[in-house]
C-alpha cells in the first residue's frame, strides 16, 4: 500500500477488535486482590458472551498469560514477568529523567 493511501486512512481502521477484546478479558482477571475469578464474573465484567470469555481464557492460558485453578482464573506467569520488566523500564526512565533534571539545575546554577 502506498504512503499516500495510508495517510488518508484513520487510525481506527487499523484496530484489531479481537485484540482489544482479549485485553479486556485480561483486565477482568485483575479483581480486587488478584483473587481467582470464575468465567461468569469475567463475562459480567467485560459484557462479552460466556463462550467468548471461555475461549479467550483458554487462549490466554495456552500463551502463559492466564492460569486456571479450582477457584477460577488468574493472571499467568508471562503477564507477571511482563509487568515486572515494564516496571523496571519505567523506574529506569524516571531515574534518568530525574538525573537529567538535576544536571540541568546544576548547569543553571553554574551560569548564574
Amino acid at each position: 500500500m502506498s504512503a499516500e493511501r495510508r495517510q488518508g486512512r484513520s487510525q481506527s481502521t487499523y484496530i484489531i477488535e479481537a485484540g482489544l477484546r482479549m485485553l479486556k478479558v485480561l483486565e477482568a482477571l485483575r479483581g480486587t486482590n488478584f483473587e481467582p475469578v470464575n468465567i461468569k464474573r469475567v463475562e459480567q465484567r467485560t459484557g462479552y458472551s460466556y463462550e467468548f470469555c471461555r475461549r479467550a481464557l483458554i487462549t490466554l492460558k495456552a500463551a502463559g498469560f492466564a492460569t486456571e485453578s479450582s477457584g477460577g482464573w488468574q493472571v499467568g506467569t508471562k503477564l507477571m514477568q511482563f509487568a515486572t520488566n515494564f516496571n523496571e523500564v519505567c523506574i529506569t526512565a524516571l531515574s534518568q529523567q530525574s538525573s537529567e533534571k538535576s544536571e540541568l539545575s546544576n548547569q543553571e546554577r553554574d551560569f548564574s
